[in-house]
């Protein structure tokens, strides 16, 4: 049985994101098990709701917003070193801020030499990463990690994502030497209408062959 990742957004929970994708769930069963996972809690006195779990704090246009410092990003780094020295994963599916988490993951993992305190204790060899709604994180202390590795990655856009503009999704896709794109119109989402679910299961399965 496969052991997947599933990152949530901004300002989404693991339920919210288990609840939105059901049907992959389905159709995914008996071949892998989805693991949302929960970002680290924030401190007592965020102004964000008591669920969200943002990975790092946005600024104007989609940046790491540098004025409230690094501190939750390297409570994040943290939180990720003992999360993956936990369990073994084969694959990671990301949405919104975490499709840019995944793409940030899977480059600190290929490169861990460019982030220092990123130290999990577990060997982890992802063999696909899907990345829905995802843009890259151009400004410090992301710009320097970059180095996606050379596996297999779908990327899904919606050419009407209010949230995350489609040129900030491609731009992602072309940091990945193996991918694939699928546009859809569900909006900033992961997509499971139609043969969607099907696509990422079929992708799942011969990434993992």
């Amino acid at each position: 049985m496969l052991n997947i990742l599933v990152v949530h957004g901004y300002v989404q929970s693991a339920d919210m994101v288990a609840h939105n994708t059901r049907q992959l769930r389905d159709v995914l069963d008996g071949i892998a098990v989805l693991h949302y996972i929960e970002g680290p809690p924030m401190q007592a006195g965020s102004s964000f709701s008591s669920g969200s779990r943002p990975w790092w704090f946005l600024g104007q246009g989609l940046e790491h917003d540098n004025s409230r410092g690094d501190t939750r990003w390297e409570e994040v780094v943290k939180w990720w070193s003992d999360e993956l020295s936990e369990r073994q994963y084969d694959g990671i599916i990301g949405l919104s801020q975490g499709s840019a988490m995944t793409g940030l993951l899977l480059s600190m993992l290929n490169h861990p030499e460019r982030v220092p305190s990123f130290k999990p204790t577990k060997d982890q060899q992802l063999k696909f990463g899907i990345f829905c709604s995802g843009f890259v994180s151009h400004t410090s202390p992301h710009a320097e990690i970059y180095g996606i590795p050379d596996i297999p990655t779908l990327h899904t856009v919606d050419d009407r994502d209010s949230v995350v503009p489609a040129d900030r999704t491609i731009e992602l896709q072309e940091l990945c030497s193996n991918s694939v794109l699928y546009r859809h119109h569900e909006g900033h989402a992961i997509p499971t209408a139609g043969n969607f679910p099907t696509i990422f299961r079929d992708f799942i399965l011969k990434a993992t062959e």
